[in-house]
């Protein structure tokens, strides 16, 4: 049977519980008084190796003392979080070419859904390359080409003004970084493509941002070898590109482009004449209705004039026949023009009537066409669309079309920034990929970044490349590109005031979505980061990222393996370390990973991934859920984890987010994927993944995700038990910040104690949970002689006096 009981204490509980983590407050909805011990567990299924749960629950073993925070080689068995570094900020071994602004004609781009919108745009941007060694021996370890080529990195930026160039100018402090270390970084301007948005593309212009970066591509490939790019002479670049090793990068609308590329890439979807052709069609259906209206009504007072003289006409001779006598010798003669006439009068009023039904159809005709509602495009697209009126005009008006049959490119990397998802991708597989959301976020406030990474984990069952998502705290949207303003909120400003315990009074000046902790500086004690902190952070993961996986220089593979710190170039100014300002979530290709718990499945908790069972024990609720798309929305569909019976969500979707009437206090959890939520009211809830007999073998890491929704932090004492009942517990937060969701330096008891200053933080629910991954290497369980080669359980407890999480994805996997 499953108790529930009023998901809230008092305020006052709530906040004793943040700082003190004691219980016994009361406040409950059934009367307060003591939690009563809830346990949510089942009996294995039939047929399987599933161990009963124990009568009793047995004392948790003691977590470990906490491990250092570098490693000392010297010990073996000291298991430390970090095992490496990694390089960054030093000096590359080129001199980097001044900025480069290229013009090559213009292109054209589409929406899929829309056949009457096709967009002229000019086909330009900036582009910085190694011009040169720079005689200093550097960090940089990118190998040129045989052929003397770089490996190229594009950006793409999203929908800020269409001011010519500033938009992509914005990234000019990556592209001099990147071709100081051997690449070609080129920025697409797509300003006049930002006319293409929610209201007039199905997509918000996902396709057309596609295509003009497919195109681009494609103009690299071909130019590469002569240094004429359509038509266009780059001399400074012919023979300096390796398309065999291409990245991309793209920030906001550009993010979702630069993902949507990946399956742009493998089915291309270009523009004909004959997309041309029905474009124009549609956009002038009302023009050629009106011409053919009045072309008809011409006929139809032709004939009308032409059947009025037939019936005068026919009028007169009778009028010749009646004067005349049977026996005149004229009576014959008019008797036959009368029969004459009279046919020809017929005749007349049957071409009359004929052109008249012609006039009904053609004014329906205009009416059907003036009534369908054309989305808007620019006068210079509409113009090109009157010309491009055949085949040959098409090609005279020198727009280069997108195409629809170059053979794929070689992309390496796809790093999306703050994106948005309108297309709901789900298929960005088979190439290292990595979104990166920024908890201040107050433009696309509901980070659907992280939907693109949770609906691409398990697209491909044979999936190669690893997935990453970055959790990045205190950056905003906008400060990654030097030309987008400060501030990114997405709404207008309201002044409320926020009353600590201690009496202390905040006037909190909202500026739309953004959370409290990322207020500007004077309002109250801000987390948000500085721009130029900011593009520190940014430069270190957009350029390691691409320069390790397109280019190979493997001194960066220890950050992307969860195995080193952000180092100190990519902190904040001033600060040495900064791990706690950046989350990592690593999701490895197919054959570096086992699944052993998800819920994906109603009864998921029944028949988890080894075909065994999860329990939950002495939580107050714990519900699994799936996340269902309707109408481009998240759906919960949630389950009683031991009955399967239909339950309500405990945390509701961060993605249906409404800054205008959103309740502060209302839990939201913004990776709307499968999840197991859970919440408790006395500590020691554990919720334990049986696996039965499961060997280790081949893997170096046990990972779980786990989303942190009250209080501000929460310790999970994580397990494994093996068939020999051996065990040890160790704690998440020795090899992880992502427990705890401010971003505070460790200082020994944060997360289990929330920094009083958080208070704050957890009265508002804003701080936007996301799952995040907690890994733990194998080694720290073997050298306590856990047998990693038979495991039958992954337990997790949670040790705070309260609170509430949702957790997933509970694997091993193998990071080198």
């Amino acid at each position: 049977m499953k108790f529930k009981r009023a998901r809230r204490v008092s305020q006052a509980c709530a906040l004793f519980l943040a700082v003190a983590s004691m219980g016994g407050c009361g406040g409950g909805g059934d009367g307060g008084g003591s939690a009563v011990p809830f346990a949510l567990t089942q009996p294995p299924p039939s047929g399987t190796t599933d161990p009963a749960p124990p009568p009793a629950a047995p004392a948790e073993p003691a977590a470990t003392v906490p491990v250092t925070e570098m490693p000392n080689p010297a010990d073996p068995s000291e298991i430390t979080r970090y095992s490496a570094t990694v390089p960054f900020g030093e000096k590359g071994r080129f001199t980097a070419s001044e900025q480069v602004v290229y013009r090559l004609g213009t292109t054209a781009v589409s929406d899929q859904k829309n056949k009457e919108v096709i967009y002229t745009v000019p086909l330009r941007g900036t582009v910085r390359y190694p011009n040169g060694e720079a005689g200093t021996p550097g960090m940089s370890k990118v190998q040129v080409s045989p052929s003397g080529g770089f490996p190229v990195v594009v950006f793409l930026h999203g929908m800020h003004d269409s001011s010519e160039l500033n938009n992509a100018k914005g990234y000019d402090y990556l592209q001099k970084s990147l071709a100081e270390n051997g690449y070609a970084a080129f920025s697409i301007d797509a300003g006049k493509i930002n006319g293409l948005n929610n209201y007039n593309a199905s997509d918000a212009g996902a396709l057309a941002r596609g295509q003009l970066l497919m195109t681009t591509l494609d103009m690299l490939r071909t130019g590469n070898a002569t240094g004429v790019f359509n038509g266009v002479e780059l001399a400074q670049l012919k023979g300096k590109l390796d398309l065999d090793r291409v990245g991309i990068i793209g920030h906001s609308r550009g993010a979702e482009a630069v993902a949507y590329a990946v399956e742009l890439n493998k089915q291309r979807i270009g523009i004909s004449y004959e997309n041309v052709e029905t474009a124009r069609g549609l956009r002038m259906a009302a023009a050629l209705a009106k011409a053919e209206l009045a072309q008809v009504l011409g006929r139809v007072n032709t004939a009308k004039a032409a059947a009025d003289a037939a019936a005068r006409e026919l009028t007169k001779a009778k009028t010749a026949l009646a004067a005349v006598t049977a026996d005149s010798p004229t009576h014959d003669a008019l008797k036959q023009a009368v029969a004459q006439r009279q046919s020809e009068a017929v005749a007349a009023k049957a071409r009359h009537d004929t052109e008249t039904a012609a006039l009904t159809t053609a004014a329906a005709k205009l009416r059907a066409a003036e009534a369908v509602t054309l989305k808007d495009i620019n006068a210079n697209s509409v113009a090109w669309l009157e010309r491009a009126a055949s085949p040959d005009a098409l090609s005279q008006s020198g727009v280069l079309l997108p195409s629809g049959n170059e053979p794929p490119h070689k992309i390496r990397a796809v790093f999306s920034l703050a994106p948005i998802n309108a297309r709901q991708l789900s298929r960005v597989t088979h190439v290292p990929f990595a979104t990166l959301l920024p908890t201040c976020d107050g433009d696309v406030y509901n980070m659907p970044g992280a939907q693109i990474f949770d609906d691409s984990r398990y697209t491909a069952e044979d999936e190669t490349a690893p997935k990453f998502q970055i959790v990045a705290r205190g950056a905003n949207h906008n400060f990654y590109n030097t030309h987008w303003s400060e501030t990114d909120d997405a709404v207008g400003s309201d002044v409320s005031n926020y009353t600590t315990s201690d009496g202390t009074v905040y006037d909190i000046v909202s500026r739309g979505a953004a959370p409290f902790h990322c207020k500007q500086p004077g309002t109250m004690e801000t987390l948000r980061l500085g721009a130029s902190d900011q593009r520190r952070g940014g430069a270190f993961l957009m350029e390691s990222f691409v320069r390790y996986f397109v280019g190979d220089e493997v001194q960066f593979a220890p950050y992307w393996k969860g195995q080193a710190p952000i180092p100190s170039a990519g902190c904040p100014a001033g600060e040495a370390s900064c791990s706690e300002r950046v989350v990592l979530t690593i999701h490895q290709p197919a054959a570096q990973r086992k699944l052993l718990q998800s819920f994906r499945n109603t009864d998921s908790s029944k028949k988890n991934e080894s075909g065994l069972s999860a329990m939950f024990e002495a939580f107050k609720e714990a519900v699994q859920c799936q996340f269902l798309r309707s109408r481009g929305r998240a759906v919960a569909a949630c389950t009683d984890p031991l009955t399967s019976a239909s339950s309500k969500p405990l945390f509701k979707e961060g993605e249906t987010y409404d800054v205008n009437t959103y309740d502060k206090k209302t839990p939201l959890i913004w990776s709307v994927t499968d999840q197991a939520q859970l919440r408790w009211e006395e500590a020691g809830s554990t919720m334990t993944v049986n696996t039965g007999d499961l060997s280790a073998k081949g893997f170096d890491t046990l990972s779980f995700r786990v989303a942190v929704l009250a209080p501000i932090g929460q310790e999970v004492e994580v397990s494994l038990v093996d068939t020999k009942d051996r065990s040890v517990a160790l704690k998440g937060s020795d090899f992880s910040d992502a427990l705890y969701s401010i971003a505070r330096k460790p200082n020994g008891s944060i997360p289990l104690v929330d920094a009083p200053e958080d208070a704050i933080y957890a009265d508002t629910g804003t701080t936007r949970p996301l799952l995040n991954m907690v890994a733990v290497p194998l080694k720290a369980f073997a050298v306590h002689d856990v047998d990693l080669e038979h495991i039958k359980q992954v337990k997790f407890r949670f040790p705070k006096a309260s609170g509430s999480v949702a957790v997933t994805d509970v694997q091993l996997q193998r990071m080198d």
